[in-house]
This record gives C-alpha cells, sequence and structure tokens, in this order.
C-alpha cells in the first residue's frame, strides 16, 4: 500500500513536469506565431447536500488576463447534480458572465451546460469520465446583428488519489474541447491539462488549489495559456428528521 501511495504522489509530480515541459516546447518548437498568457481563477461558493442522490452549488468567479493584471470576467454559476446510482451522475449548470470586452466595457452573457459523468474506483484512485454539452450566448446581441448561440462538447478525464490518513487529494485530468458556430465545421480547437491538490477542512468545507495548462490546436495562431486557480466550497448536508 506505501508502494500504491508513493507512486500516485511520483506519477502525479512527474505529470505536472510533462506538462511544464509541453508549454515550453511549444513556445520554442513552434513555427507559428504563438501568443501566450498567464491567467489567475478564483471562486467561492456554497454547495447544499438535500439527499444522497440530489446536491446544489452556487458559486461566484473572477478571472484575471493578460499576466493577471486586468479582469478577464466575473460570474454567477447554479450547478446541479443528480447521481442515480454510485457510478453515474447527471448535471446541468446556468451561468451568467460578465466578460471584459475593454472599448465595449463589460458584456453580459450566459452559458448552459447538460453533463453525464462515469466514475469507477481502484484501490485509492477514483476515476472520472465526464461528457459535457454547451451552449452560451451574448445577451447585448441578437441573429440580426450577425450573433448566434455557440455549441460546444467536452470530454474530460480525471483521476485523484486519495492519501491514507492525510485529507489531501492530488488530482490529474485532461480535457478536450469541440465547439461549433454557425457556417462553421465542427473540431476539437482546445486541449487542458490540470493539476490539482484538494484540501478537506472537514466542517469548514474544501479548498482547492491548481494548475492548468491549455493549448489550441488546429490553428496557424494557437494560444498557450498557464492558470493558476484557488477555489472554496462549503458545504451544508441537510439531515433528515427521525
Amino acid at each position: 500500500m506505501g508502494r500504491l501511495k508513493n507512486g500516485g504522489i511520483l506519477f502525479f509530480l512527474g505529470l505536472l513536469v510533462w506538462m511544464t515541459n509541453i508549454e515550453t516546447s511549444c513556445a520554442q518548437n513552434s513555427t507559428n506565431v504563438v501568443t501566450s498568457d498567464f491567467e489567475s481563477w478564483m471562486s467561492a461558493g456554497i454547495r447544499l447536500k438535500v439527499h444522497k442522490k440530489w446536491s446544489f452549488q452556487l458559486s461566484e468567479g473572477l478571472r484575471l488576463k493578460q499576466n493577471s493584471t486586468q479582469i478577464d470576467q466575473f460570474f454567477t454559476n447554479l450547478d446541479i447534480g443528480y447521481s442515480p446510482f454510485k457510478f453515474i451522475e447527471f448535471g446541468t449548470a446556468f451561468r451568467f458572465s460578465q466578460y471584459n470586452e475593454e472599448e465595449d466595457g463589460y458584456v453580459p452573457h450566459y452559458r448552459i451546460n447538460v453533463d453525464v459523468a462515469f466514475k469507477h474506483e481502484l484501490e485509492r484512485f477514483s476515476f472520472n469520465y465526464r461528457l459535457r454539452y454547451q451552449f452560451k450566448n451574448d445577451l447585448t446581441e441578437t441573429s440580426v446583428d450577425g450573433d448566434y448561440f455557440k455549441h460546444g462538447i467536452r470530454l474530460r478525464a480525471k483521476a485523484t488519489y486519495n492519501i491514507k490518513k492525510i485529507p489531501l487529494e492530488p488530482s490529474l485530468s485532461v480535457e478536450m474541447f469541440n465547439k461549433y458556430e454557425k457556417y462553421t465545421l465542427a473540431t476539437f480547437d482546445k486541449l487542458r491539462f490540470t493539476a490539482a491538490l484538494a484540501y478537506d477542512l472537514k466542517k469548514y468545507g474544501k479548498i482547492k488549489l491548481f494548475y492548468s495548462l491549455e493549448q489550441d490546436v488546429f490553428t496557424a495562431y494557437p494560444k498557450t495559456t498557464s492558470i493558476v486557480g484557488l477555489g472554496y466550497v462549503y458545504t451544508i448536508k441537510i439531515k433528515k428528521k427521525k
């Protein structure tokens, strides 16, 4: 068991180094003009666990761009999750965002997504495979102005390791993004690699620190974005009266 624990931690650290090497090689070896940025993401939320199968979460988020010196967007997000069985979970979410479009100021958008995730465990590892469909739109423009719904599909695989006797959970994930807009072909256009550490504060909630690397693909001028994020969630469990 000790070997499994040490192997999981080494694998986690090794993938983090590999992700950093990807960013360096993309910046140095690409013959295209590469755009890069460093962003910071922060969020805080309240999760309501009303039943073993149902959960609701309301959160606020802030994202910074241009080497984390300028607000990119801030948003309110409402998530609903339903898990009829241990191995599967369904979810939906609504997000209202204010995007900083500089000359136009902050522009309101909304996004709706629908998820289905499959889960299983192996020793102290847990695996999650999520398929997400989402669409979003600019609230200030209509189709007459040339604005249309932006659709997309996202595929994510995530592995989490539970360290024995320590409320610290490292995780690794990779996600592929597919987008579709009117008059364009649907293509995978972005990859996101994420390494995270979550710490369970027990009755005080859970805090998570993560690093993500986003890489545009199949485009003449790909963008590489490094992201450092911090998230906090406080869970309230509703107990049934006996």
